[in-house]
């Protein structure tokens, strides 16, 4: 190493003094942030081996911080896991006792609105055995049960009692082959034989071609068996086919759908109607009330009473007069309320009718025709001609009216003529055509 040196010494001296002339010129220029030059060479040099070691150094602290945090999300995650479990079975447990006290509580209102004679009862097992389906429930002979007694739920029929024991019972299942029972439909009333068919649905035998089932129409029981009291729901129709003599209607019985836990057991069984009307969920719409006609008396255009119709009969009178009521000035002439007004009081004309003449319309343009050389009013109708005479109307006064005089219309312009008023008791009297 020193023959080195020494071989280049002047070379390594002249480089020593070309560096310290480099230093000593970068340490009075500055950059155009006004820091030297060697401060800038020298923190870029420096920055790389810090970032490099700072790097080294956070991972270093970071992989130890996290090894230690996740130690204790583990446990943490074990102890949230525990809690979870505990909270899901406290869940499942209070969820059945709220579906026991819910099945209590339907079985309660079930045997008190119903006449028969019920105790309770759970299943406590099945006992499935070659082509039987059966289960036990916790009554026995000691508690008055008895062999061929019904077990249902508000659902419907769930089976019958195939065999006692002194504190058991064995349950035939209404959807074993060897169960029947039999039942009637809710609309039509057609009457069958239930069956079981080891499966899910039933059948009901013994049904006519010609009887009309429809599908989701319900089955109850018709109490003919003396085994189920009638008005028991059964289930509904799922399906309905013809097969010769017999149709084939199978059944979905709404007492089998899902495994009951608690039953009932009739001891005493009675009889109920079927219901006719719909389901209680089942939305009623009310129809408008329909009165029916009154054929005694004849009804008024409006209703009302009788004096309601008389008042719209005069107004239409007057209505037919130009008449206007209220409005009268004293002393002025009423209103003829004999006078016959076609659809009021007198038969209305038929269509194509020729007009009534004035005679027949103004009782006093009859009595004083006028005279030929002059025409009549525009107003006025034209009497017709002396070849064929009409008859001139009775002028007859309503019976609440004291005698008085009457006057022609205003419209007939003819002079006023008092004449005495015929009383209504008195025949009418005819007036010579002039």
């Amino acid at each position: 190493m020193e023959s080195i040196f020494y071989r280049y010494r002047n070379i390594t001296i002249l480089l020593v003094v070309i560096i310290a002339q480099l230093v000593l010129l970068a340490w009075q220029v500055k950059s155009d942030n006004d820091v030297p030059l060697v401060r800038v060479w020298a923190v870029t040099a420096v920055t790389p081996v810090a970032s490099l070691i700072e790097s080294v150094r956070g991972g270093t602290a970071g992989f130890f911080s996290n090894y230690f945090e996740l130690r204790n999300a583990r446990e943490q995650s074990r102890q949230l896991r525990t809690e979870l479990d505990r909270l899901k079975l406290e869940n499942q447990f209070l969820k059945n006792d709220l579906a026991s006290a819910q099945r209590a509580e339907a079985l309660a209102g079930f045997q008190a609105r119903t006449p028969s004679k019920m105790i309770g009862a759970r299943v406590i097992g099945a006992t499935p055995g070659a082509g039987t389906t059966s289960v036990l429930i916790d009554r026995g002979s000691a508690s008055g049960v008895r062999r061929g007694m019904a077990i249902v739920t508000p659902d419907g029929i769930v089976g019958r009692v195939l065999t006692v024991f002194p504190f058991a019972s064995q349950v035939l299942s209404v959807t074993d082959p060897g169960f029947a029972a039999g039942v009637e439909s809710q609309k039509n009333h057609v009457h069958g034989v239930l069956k079981g068919v080891g499966t899910g649905v039933a059948r009901v035998d013994y049904v006519p071609t010609g009887q009309k089932i429809e599908v989701g129409e319900m089955f109850y029981t018709s109490g003919e068996d003396r085994v189920f009291p009638k008005g028991l729901p059964v289930g509904k129709v799922t399906g309905v086919r013809d097969g010769g003599s017999f149709q084939e209607i199978e059944v979905t019985p709404s007492g089998a759908e899902a495994v009951p836990e608690e039953v009932l057991v009739i001891l005493n069984p009675v009889h109920e109607s079927i219901p006719d009307g719909p389901p209680g969920d089942t939305p009623v719409f009310l129809a408008p009330d329909v009165k029916t006609d009154d054929r005694d008396e004849p009804s008024a255009p409006g209703g009302g009473t009788m004096a309601d119709k008389l008042v719209d009969q005069y107004k239409k009178i007057g209505d037919a007069q130009k008449h206007t009521f209220g409005e009268g000035l004293p002393g002025s002439a009423p209103p003829n309320f004999n006078l016959k007004v076609p659809g009021v009081n007198a038969p209305a004309d038929p269509a194509g009718a020729p007009a009534p003449s004035s005679a027949a319309t103004n009782p006093s343009a009859a009595k004083n025709p006028a005279p030929a050389a002059k025409p009549a009013p525009a107003s006025s109708v034209v009497a017709p001609p002396a070849a064929k005479p009409a008859p001139a109307s009775p002028l007859v006064a309503p019976p609440a009216v004291t005698p008085s005089t009457v006057t022609p219309p205003a419209a007939t312009k003819t002079p006023p003529v008092p004449r005495p008023v015929v009383p209504s008791s008195a025949p009418p009297v005819a007036q010579p055509q002039h």
